[in-house]
């Protein structure tokens, strides 16, 4: 029988269940099983290249390996944390890498004028109002997020090569590399930076109102409106949030390389999405977390790692990236395609 709940209570006297029970259990828990198993699919994925990954290379999954893996992927997995709140939100960002470079100029300029720790904040503080740009301009002006970040990752760049005629910024003052040069308990700070933020992404979409509701926008956004959440605000606020953290990844990379370079890492912006999308979040928006951009991180080092130890161009390593990538969509399109004939 069925009791309040909807689900199946097993009768007191073991006579009174028949055969036919199991069966339909069988048929009751098989489609979550398969949903379970579709969710952990690129988890599945990671273990298995890990494993072809410390055949090629005994050294793989030593500690040294591992922290090194994610001390050269920091600054795209920062900006990846905060990806995975504009697509759950139903967003998309392409100004991420113009952000990165204006903030790793703008950081390299201040170490001519004052201490790290104020010149940090400035950049951020910088990163933020670039993000406001892209929040008015498409929860405002309504402009398509696709077009409009678009047109301001071009607008950024060309501030940013104005500002510098095109001419690396050193940096003046020690100290200004602390995140790549300095370690706490061997680790760099870098990864420990890296780190917090997956903490603090997971805590804010998973255990707060707030978090609850940036699914709720994405998965049905007039519903989200109907609902009485302020759905301007919240949209906007992935955008802020990415861009801060974008203009945190130009600090991480130029305290890495030692100067703020326009035009740098042109391609963290795909490779930022490609990771989010990899782990696991939809790119339609209401379905995603931040560990599953984790999962999408490790996936993205470790092809790159052992391409790298085998020496394999970059061709090899983009087709491979690309194969992954279209696994994942494929894997989302037919998870919610069950999902949708389960309902029906």
């Amino acid at each position: 029988m069925n009791d309040s709940t909807g689900t199946y209570t097993v009768p007191a006297d073991p006579k009174a269940s028949t055969g036919t029970k199991t069966p339909n259990r069988i048929r009751t828990i098989l489609p979550v099983l398969q949903e379970r198993a579709a969710n952990l699919g690129m988890v599945w994925v990671l273990v298995v290249l890990m494993i072809i990954a410390t055949i090629l290379n005994p050294r793989f999954l030593t500690t040294g390996n591992l922290i090194n893996v994610l001390s050269q992927n920091a600054p795209v997995g920062i900006i990846a944390v905060g990806m995975t709140f504009v697509l759950i939100a139903g967003g998309f960002d392409l100004s991420v890498a113009a952000v990165l470079a204006l903030g790793g100029v703008t950081y390299a300029t201040l170490s001519h004028m004052m201490p790290a720790a104020p010149a940090i904040l400035i950049t951020l503080a910088m990163g933020a109002a670039l993000g406001l740009v892209n929040a008015f301009l498409i929860t405002k002006a309504k402009v398509n997020a696709f077009i409009a970040t678009l047109a301001t990752a071009s607008l950024f760049s060309g501030v940013t090569l104005l500002l510098t005629n095109a001419i690396p910024v050193n940096m003046a003052r020690k100290g200004y590399d602390f995140l790549a040069a300095d370690d706490f308990l061997g680790v760099p700070l870098s990864v420990w930076l890296l780190a917090s933020l997956i903490a603090a992404g997971w805590f804010l979409l998973s255990k707060t109102v707030y978090g609850r509701g940036i699914y709720a926008i994405g998965g049905n956004n007039e519903a989200a409106r109907l609902a009485g959440l302020p759905v301007i605000a919240l949209r906007a606020s992935t955008y802020v949030l990415t861009a801060m953290l974008a203009a945190l990844a130009g600090i991480v990379l130029a305290s890495v390389i030692g100067v703020g370079q326009p035009g740098v890492a042109p391609n963290v912006t795909l490779n930022a999405i490609a990771i989010v999308i990899i782990g696991g979040t939809s790119m339609l928006g209401g379905e995603g977390a931040v560990w599953r951009t984790l999962v999408g991180l490790l996936i993205f080092g470790t092809i790159n790692n052992v391409f790298d130890i085998l020496a394999f161009p970059q061709a090899m390593q983009d087709v491979a990236l690309g194969v992954i990538l279209l696994g994942a969509v494929s894997l989302d399109a037919y998870t919610r395609s069950r999902r949708r004939s389960g309902e029906a």
